[in-house]
């Protein structure tokens, strides 16, 4: 009897197991959409984070080269300024002129110009200011006659 009594437990325990099984299954099925944004939620920011990570690896790989390009840009710069104070050196300067058969002046002259003075109107050299006749023109035209207008309107 005691045999009877545990192999019938055994197999209502394999029973009871596979009826929990379904239960589990509809709970997990009802849970899906959670489970589905609890993996969103965890694994999104570890993709940013590796995606990131290798945005600012190609980022410094850019910068090493730029900063070899500017170390080597800096070095051809040094040579060309050296380059341009020897070419710009009076020995040279005064060699080249030689070679193309200027001479060497030894005479230094300095000449000073000063404006000539201004020289002062006589009373017979006065001038009348206003409007300018010029002979052979016609007298009367309109524009010099405005002209002698405003001219006596100004006082003179």
């Amino acid at each position: 009897m005691v045999e009877q009594s545990t192999s019938p437990k055994k197999v209502s325990m394999t029973r009871t197991t596979k009826k929990d099984a379904r239960p589990q299954r509809r709970q997990i099925e009802e849970n899906f959409p959670a489970i589905v944004v609890l993996l969103i939620i965890v694994l999104a920011p570890l993709i940013g984070v590796a995606f990131l990570q290798g945005k600012v690896s190609a980022l410094s790989l850019q910068l090493d080269k730029a900063q070899n390009t500017l170390q080597l840009e800096e070095e051809k710069l040094d040579q060309l300024t050296y380059q341009l104070k020897e070419l710009q050196s009076l020995q040279r300067i005064e060699k080249a002129a030689l070679s193309l058969g200027l001479v060497k002046n030894d005479k230094t002259e300095i000449v000073v110009l000063t404006p000539p003075e201004p020289r002062s109107l006589s009373d017979s050299e006065a001038k009348e200011a206003g409007p300018v006749e010029i002979k052979g023109a016609a007298v009367a035209s309109l524009f010099n006659r405005l002209l002698d207008f405003l001219y006596g309107l100004l006082g003179g």
